[in-house]
């Protein structure tokens, strides 16, 4: 194989992961905007009041989840611009172009943005059905107080952990210079 056919190969195989990647991004948003609303009404049934705190992790999960996806295909767009294109000989690509043109990735600080607004309000929703869940259940012989709290000090955890790894990422997700 030479190079040019071989740098051809590493692009489509490149360009498959940006596809399969993109589908699981969205795959794992629809998921998050049908489970934890259904996960929630199921909650509030007799019977399963364990499930309301365990929703608050659901989110946390399909957001690890989201990040890692967006994550994953902006290193293979920062591949393809830093290791195939210059390789090409009219040297600029999509991913180059894309790099001069700012305006064009608005929609996807809008997306991104939208995705932020949307995990917060599902878990600070969900937050406070798992709190009123823990309040009210007598289950393991504990005052609803102490289990509460406890809930609340993880979930504030859950939070800051989340608010931190979003902060840090925000400029790979928005932006495709390194």
């Amino acid at each position: 194989m030479d190079k040019h056919e071989m740098i051809l190969e590493e692009f489509r195989a490149l360009r498959t992961e940006v596809d399969s990647t993109k589908s699981r991004a969205v795959k794992t948003v629809w998921l998050g905007l049908t489970t934890v609303p259904v996960l929630t009404f199921i909650s509030e049934l007799p019977n399963v009041h364990f499930l309301g705190p365990l929703i608050p992790f659901v989110v946390l999960v399909l957001t690890v989840l989201f990040v890692s996806e967006e994550h994953a295909l902006m290193r293979c767009g920062r591949y393809i611009r830093e290791r195939i294109e210059p390789l090409v000989e009219s040297g600029a690509g999509w991913e180059s172009w894309l790099e001069s043109q700012p305006q064009l990735r608005q929609m996807d600080r809008y997306f991104f943005g939208c995705f932020l607004l949307t995990f917060f309000v599902f878990y600070a929703g969900s937050v406070g059905v798992a709190i009123t869940r823990l309040w009210s259940n007598d289950d393991f012989g504990t005052t609803g107080d102490v289990k509460a709290m406890a809930g609340g000090v993880v979930y504030a955890i859950g939070a800051i952990w989340m608010i931190f790894t979003m902060l840090h990422h925000w400029r790979s997700f928005t932006s495709t210079s390194a």
